[in-house]
């Protein structure tokens, strides 16, 4: 039994696709991936980067692509995590963590690395990565 201390939420629940308050989880949206405003269709997916600016991008006509995918890391990983998996494993099937920075010198320069793991999830024996699985 879980009860919270909103009155009358007192719910019966076994199931790990079920928050606190009972209620189904659902797969992450395009929004927490890629920010408000991302949307897609048939054959394409826009991210607003002006979403991407809570995260410290600065919107340019010629952003560095990986600037962009760095951006997109630090939106995700606040929704791709290993909790929000915990409690739904059929709809959350990639984690994204961030795991922390060191230095590494190359060619007698220090640099800064920062360091995330992903990790894809499926129900399955070893196999080739298929991007429609996720």
């Amino acid at each position: 039994m879980i009860c919270s201390k909103v009155p009358s939420n007192c719910l019966l629940s076994n199931s790990l696709d079920k928050d606190y308050l009972g209620k189904s989880m659902s797969a992450p949206t395009l929004e927490d991936i890629f920010g408000s405003g991302a949307i897609q269709d048939v054959s394409t997916v826009t991210i607003q980067k002006s979403a991407l600016q809570a995260v410290g991008l600065t919107p340019s006509p010629s952003n560095d692509p990986q600037a962009l995918l760095a951006a997109i890391a630090l939106i995700a990983k606040n929704s791709l995590t290993e909790t929000n998996r915990s409690t739904d494993m059929v709809n959350r099937k990639i984690t994204l963590t961030y795991v922390g920075q060191d230095l590494v010198i190359q060619s007698s320069q220090n640099y800064r690395r920062d360091l995330f793991y992903l990790a894809l999830y499926k129900t399955t024996t070893l196999a080739t990565i298929d991007p429609d699985d996720y």
